[in-house]
């Protein structure tokens, strides 16, 4: 029974949910590592999952949005909650990082992207087609539809990544553009969706257009640098808005 497996939490952190939800995920991880939960089982309801940690529901709550961002579990209306079938170990193994503290992780990611990204950036300049180019326009038209966008901004990434013609750094964007977006969400910094950060993009986008690799490449990296300083300067703050 799956209910003998899950014991109560340690809580050393009073009131911390996100260190009790990084302790729920760990739970969670060693029963799959294990072969007690396998493709198809059902997880016990969050009211349930919250009884037997002994916690309240919020960091119950929070691990499941993880564990559903990066597809280890679906969410089934009116039937509850499923292990999905993955590669659990391999996803385990490549996320455990960013479980041990979420206020740094975002900037870790952002050092992961500036190497990804500005060599996108490059490869985009001198490999894009005329479909690249409108799917990144229309990028740039949504965010800049809204005040603050938060998916938009990463679209534009995304776009960019694409429009390398890398099959690569397209695989790795996909696990990095569903961490960025629930870290986003989570922390809601709007470097990137604010007036600065679309002025940059509009720049980048047209030193690609223009073919000019190594413009394009460096203005990424200015991008980013900015972005990853204000999401610096935001956490020391204890805000994570920028």
């Amino acid at each position: 029974m799956l209910n003998d497996e899950i014991l109560p939490l340690e809580k050393v952190v009073a009131n911390d949910s996100s260190a009790l939800y990084n302790q729920i995920f760990a739970r969670i991880r060693d029963l799959l590592r294990t072969g007690k939960l396998k493709e198809g089982d059902p997880l016990p309801s969050e009211r349930e999952l919250a009884q037997m940690f002994d916690v309240s529901r919020v960091p119950v709550r929070e691990a499941l949005k993880v564990l559903e961002f990066v597809g280890i579990v679906q969410h089934v209306r009116g039937k509850g909650v499923f292990i999905r079938k993955v590669t659990a170990n391999n996803i385990i193994e490549t996320i455990d990082f960013v479980m041990m503290n979420p206020a740094y992780t975002i900037q870790e990611l952002f050092e992961v992207r500036m190497g990804i990204e500005t060599q996108a950036a490059y490869l985009a300049a001198e490999k894009h087609t005329d479909e690249d180019l409108a799917a990144l326009e229309s990028a740039l038209d949504q965010a800049s539809s809204e005040p603050v966008a938060l998916d938009p901004p990463i679209d534009f990434h995304s776009a960019i990544i694409v429009a390398s013609h890398n099959s690569a750094l397209i695989e790795i964007n996909k696990f990095l553009a569903d961490w960025l977006r629930f870290l986003r969400a989570k922390y809601m910094y709007a470097s990137v969706g604010s007036e600065q950060g679309k002025i940059e993009h509009r720049e980048i986008f047209n030193y690609i257009k223009s073919g000019d690799s190594e413009a394009a490449m460096a203005s990424m990296q200015a991008h980013l640098l900015r972005a990853r300083n204000l999401i610096a300067i935001a956490a020391e703050n204890g805000s994570p808005e920028a």
